[in-house]
C-alpha cells in the first residue's frame, strides 16, 4: 500500500510540472542557427547567383574610403560562402559584360546575417 501511494505521488508530480524543455525547443528553433551562437561576431554576407549570367561581386567599406572587402566571381547558380565583414556599412556591387555596377548598400549589426542574390531577372537584391 505504501508503494501504491507512492506511485501516486510520483505520478502527480510528473504530471504537475511545467513542460519548460518544449518550451525552449520552440523558442530555439525561431531563432537561426547563427543568431543562438553569436555573441559580437561579425556582420555576414553571403552572395548567391540565380541569374541567367555569371558575375564578378566586390564589396567595398563605405566608412574607409571604400576599402575592398571583398572581391570575387560568382558563376551562374553558385553563391559564396558567408563572407565576415569588417565594417557595418558596405556597398555590394555586380557587375559583368552585359551589366555595369548594380549596387546594394547595406548598414549591418554584428550578428547580422544577410543573403544578397542576383535574381532570376539578373537584379541584385537583398533577400
Amino acid at each position: 500500500m505504501k508503494n501504491v501511494k507512492l506511485l501516486l505521488v510520483l505520478l502527480l508530480i510528473v504530471n504537475c510540472t511545467t513542460n519548460l524543455p518544449n518550451e525552449v525547443n520552440e523558442t530555439s528553433e525561431i531563432l537561426a542557427p547563427e543568431a543562438q551562437n553569436c555573441f559580437d561576431d561579425l556582420p555576414q554576407v553571403r552572395i548567391t547567383n540565380n541569374g541567367v549570367h555569371g558575375y564578378n561581386f566586390l564589396i567595398y567599406d563605405i566608412d574607409d574610403n571604400y576599402t575592398t572587402l571583398y572581391s570575387g566571381s560568382i558563376p551562374l547558380g553558385s553563391d559564396s560562402d558567408w563572407i565576415e565583414l569588417s565594417s557595418d556599412n558596405v556597398v555590394v556591387i555586380a557587375s559583368n559584360e552585359f551589366d555595369y555596377g548594380q549596387k546594394v548598400q547595406l548598414s549591418l549589426e554584428n550578428c547580422d546575417t544577410i543573403e544578397v542574390e542576383i535574381d532570376t531577372n539578373d537584379t541584385l537584391t537583398v533577400l
